[in-house]
């Protein structure tokens, strides 16, 4: 597995200010506190999942992604961390193993227990209330100790997720998967707040007819400037498309995210972006930019 702590790293510098104004609910965990859940769990998490607990969960939390770390539990000889998006299904290891190849199951929480105690932690969490966080988390803990002592409460239809691009079935490439699609998603559904601002553009809409060719020669054109956000290429992969999923700039001050289902560019910068940088990155793709879509 590698460790994704440099691309976390990057990606964390082009979250918007106003967007970190809404993390505040949840944040990032200390070496301390990772030490200490995994003694609870008596497992060693892995390397990426350690790099994202420090340097992403507040955003991944928030967003839904990723299961707090004073929640993570097993389940029968599984270990959840994330939450998929679009589904109601959990992601994550198999115990004892330690290639990081992801599975997917439903929760065997008949009654969504589990759900009413991590609200409890997230309203204690918004009110500041560090006694009804402590007693959320033991109550959730608690009862998830409980379904695990017989095996008969195992999670239901688990399948192993070996199908789609590499990202999709890795653990590492997951979770910085999520990190880009929710920075995306958070931009997205915030765009008409930025409509003043030029730190969030969106190109226009790929052609509704297109090769193969016609991504390979953006491809080539951006690459003096832009690089791949990860030296692994297998973790930026879209299966065969010709381009990755983010790109970042050769002076790290500008960050071009395509996304998982590719229907336009997403430009974020650090600053507000100059006239000639951005006339240049039109002529590199061949598409305008502009605020919203």
């Amino acid at each position: 597995m590698y460790a994704i702590e440099k691309e976390l790293k990057i990606l964390r510098q082009f979250i918007s200010p106003k967007l970190m104004d809404d993390l505040k609910k949840w944040k990032c965990y200390s070496e301390e506190e990772i030490l200490a859940a995994e003694k609870r769990l008596h497992v060693k998490l892995p390397v990426p999942i350690r790099d994202i607990y420090r340097h992403m969960a507040d955003l991944l939390v928030t967003s839904g992604y990723l299961r707090p770390l004073e929640l993570l539990h097993r389940e029968g000889n599984y270990l959840g961390f994330f939450l998929s998006p679009g589904e109601d299904s959990v992601v994550g290891i198999q115990k004892g193993k330690t290639s990081g190849e992801l599975y997917m199951w439903e929760e065997n929480d008949p009654k969504g227990i589990s759900w009413e105690y991590l609200d409890n932690l997230e309203t204690a969490c918004e009110e500041g209330d560090e006694e009804g966080k402590r007693k959320a988390v033991a109550a959730y803990q608690k009862y998830w100790n409980k379904r695990n002592i017989p095996f008969i409460h195992a999670p239901l239809n688990v399948h192993k997720q070996d199908q789609g691009p590499w990202f999709n079935q890795h653990l590492e490439g997951y979770g910085l998967f999520l990190a880009i699609h929710s920075i995306q998603e958070w931009e997205g559904m915030a765009w008409h707040e930025h409509t003043g601002e030029t730190t969030c553009l969106f190109s226009d809409f790929f052609p509704a007819r297109f090769s193969k060719e016609y991504f390979q020669n953006i491809a080539e054109r951006i690459q003096d400037d832009f690089k791949p956000l990860s030296g692994h290429p297998e973790l930026m992969d879209l299966d065969d498309f010709p381009l990755r999923m983010a790109y970042v700039h050769k002076d790290l001050e500008a960050l071009l995210i395509l996304g998982l289902e590719p229907v336009c560019f997403m430009l974020l910068t650090k600053g507000v972006a100059e006239r000639a940088f951005l006339e240049k990155v039109q002529e590199q793709t061949g598409l305008a930019f502009h605020v919203g879509f």
